[in-house]
């Protein structure tokens, strides 16, 4: 009974141990089908056909298709989902656009961030769909109103106990930021003293601090403790955080400006209720966990699974065994 008893705590634990997985690796999968808000408000959309001007209707019957210049990695402003579909609060905005513009908007997806700046100043991207200004960015982009400001975060290794570090302390020191990110440049602009290592995105500006390279990475506090959950980086904490100058915002080419204000007049359409709605349901969404843990996750469920089944075998020999026995002596007492 010993064994048996075993085995039902081990089994309860494994499901247990299920549900957890499956509830940090696939939401999706625990949460009830939420109505599509992002349609519902489309449903309530007119088109702004009528309101364009004749210069702005001639922009667009000679310009078939926009390209988007997006940060893969930057949710819950944009991303993209497991089925490869850009999305976000960026992703939302950009189906409402598409609705009452009729824009063929196309998302160009690039390895790091710093590659999707350089296509814009090329030409070769036309709009971005959540982005800060800075004066750099502004030599050539014009921004939009901002929908969300959120504040960037300093993070340090455990092992170092200091607390209210502002950027000041950090004179003098190692700061990793990703390159060309809102970041890089406000530090770059207000404190030259301060040395930056620049990285091609969050994770790997965070490892360069838990491996030395740099002695604190700053980036947006939302996007840390993101990248924090989905690869399971734990030997930072917060010790500091930034206010943002300026929130994230529509950015258009400046020498598109039939298409910043088509854009213009199209975000007008949405109300400072609905940007509130469209903001918080990604705010509170739960967000699937990395590569990296998962891995993890799958070593101990299995490695638990293989030992629970070993037990389970250990039981039914056990039993098997105690059954023979006790026919064995049934037939000795029967002799």
């Amino acid at each position: 009974m010993r064994i048996l008893g075993t085995v039902i705590i081990g089994l309860i634990i494994l499901c247990i141990e299920v549900f957890l997985g499956v509830q940090s690796f696939y939401p999706q999968a625990l949460q009830k089908e939420q109505a599509d808000i992002v349609q519902k408000m489309i449903e309530n959309k007119k088109t702004i056909v009528d309101e364009l001007t004749e210069d702005e209707l001639i922009w667009l019957a000679q310009n078939k298709v926009v390209h988007v210049g997006v940060d893969a990695n930057f949710y819950p402003l944009e991303t993209f989902n497991e089925r490869g579909q850009y999305t976000g609060i960026g992703g939302d905005y950009l189906r409402l656009l598409t609705s009452m513009t009729g824009i063929n908007f196309q998302v160009q997806r690039q390895q790091d961030w710093a590659t999707v700046e350089e296509l814009a100043q090329l030409k070769r991207i036309d709009l971005f769909m959540a982005l800060a200004k800075t004066e750099r960015r502004e030599e050539y982009l014009t921004f939009a109103e901002p929908y969300i400001n959120l504040p960037g975060m300093i993070m340090v290794p455990r092992t170092n106990t200091v607390s209210d570090l502002t950027l000041d302390d950090l004179r003098g020191k190692k700061l990793a930021v990703v390159k060309n990110y809102y970041w890089d440049d406000y530090v770059s602009a207000n404190y030259p003293d301060i040395e930056r290592v620049p990285a091609s995105d969050t994770i790997s500006a965070m490892h360069m601090v838990t491996n030395g390279g740099a002695d604190a990475v700053i980036d947006y506090e939302f996007n840390l403790n993101e990248k924090i959950q989905v690869a399971g980086i734990y030997q930072l904490h917060t010790v500091g955080q930034v206010p943002s100058e300026f929130g994230h915002s529509i950015a258009v080419r400046s020498d598109l400006p039939e298409l910043f204000s088509i854009i213009s007049k199209a975000l007008k359409q949405i109300t400072p209720e609905e940007q509130k709605v469209l903001i918080e349901s990604w705010l509170i969404k739960s967000k699937p966990a990395g590569d990296e843990r998962r891995l993890q996750w799958y070593f101990f469920f299995f490695t638990q699974a293989i030992l629970l089944i070993l037990l389970i075998i250990s039981y039914v020999k056990s039993m098997t065994r105690k059954a023979v026995i006790a026919k064995a002596k049934e037939v000795r007492s029967q002799a």
